[in-house]
């Protein structure tokens, strides 16, 4: 004989279960609001900002994005606060990986430098809107979040940078400026290293390409400017040629790595041993002037 189940104690039996699944997700953020966070204003900053996003996710049901939050807030709170979630992290769209990777970078740099003491409020604003973008964009169906949070890493970011500019000395009135050009825009810098006395491009070197080339799409770039250098070593000659190649080595390779056409909008400039990132004397080898700068301008 058959058993017969009513089909309201079946579904509230499926409604019991799913609960019973979920309730091991979201937990981190109770711990989270039970810690007293200490340490120094940039970690206890970066606390309050981690904990608002764990508290959003949690209201819109996204457990796993809140406990990863709330986890980053607790190790705040400890005066151990977590970098800028890794761009690998996140299965981001193609189109966005240029803007967010230059945005990471500057982050960073910012973070490494004195940003944490001389803007250290802004600085952990930047730092959480970053993980808050990283996130909205890796789910992609949320424009108005993916906006919000890129809008408060750009405004958290530019009080950062106004915050780390040396500051000016009082100077006499300037002379009349004369009529603005049309403004250009520095989307993007990036720097491809070669080995001594070669122009292939190392393992190394294709990945900052192929990150340029993202950025290149990204920024819809008008023009690209190839900078080729070279250490001391080897005559002047020598080296202005070896710079050149350089150059034009990065161009093909940026060529197949961007989906627009860059070679009509690519400006190519040579320096051989002139210019050079670290002064040495005339015969020395030094890996840092061995390079070809890329400059993207949208």
């Amino acid at each position: 004989m058959k058993s017969f189940q009513h089909p309201i104690l079946k579904k509230s039996a499926a409604i019991f279960g799913a609960v019973l699944l979920s309730g091991c997700a979201g937990m981190q953020l109770d711990k989270a609001r039970m810690v007293q966070p200490e340490g120094s204003n940039f970690s206890t900053s970066l606390y309050k900002e981690y904990m608002a996003l764990s508290e959003l996710e949690f209201l819109e049901g996204d457990y796993a994005d809140s406990d990863a939050f709330a986890r980053r807030a607790m190790s705040a709170a400890s005066n151990n606060p977590t970098a800028p979630e890794e761009m690998s992290a996140r299965k981001l769209p193609a189109a966005n990986q240029g803007e967010m990777a230059t945005a990471r970078r500057e982050l960073v740099e910012a973070l490494a430098a004195t940003a944490t003491e001389k803007a250290s409020v802004n600085a952990a604003q930047a730092q959480a809107a970053f993980d808050c973008w990283m996130q909205e964009q890796e789910e992609n169906f949320q424009p108005d979040d993916i906006a919000k949070c890129r809008a408060d890493y750009m405004a958290s970011m530019n009080a950062v940078r106004s915050a780390l500019a040396p500051k000016a000395s009082a100077a006499p009135a300037p002379a009349p400026a004369p009529a603005p050009k049309a403004p250009q825009r520095m989307a993007a810098t990036y720097t491809v290293n070669f080995d001594f006395d070669s122009d292939q491009i190392t393992g190394k070197a294709s990945q900052i390409i192929a990150e340029a080339g993202l950025a290149v799409d990204e920024m819809k770039a008008s023009t690209i400017i190839l900078s080729g250098y070279a250490d001391r070593a080897g005559s002047e000659a020598y080296n202005m040629k070896l710079s050149d190649r350089r150059a034009k080595a990065v161009l093909g390779a940026l060529d197949i790595r961007s989906r627009m056409k860059i070679a009509g909008s690519t400006e190519i400039k040579v320096y051989g041993e002139k210019n050079n990132k670290k002064k040495t004397e005339d015969g020395v080898r030094e890996a840092e002037n061995r390079r070809v700068k890329i400059e993207i301008i949208r």
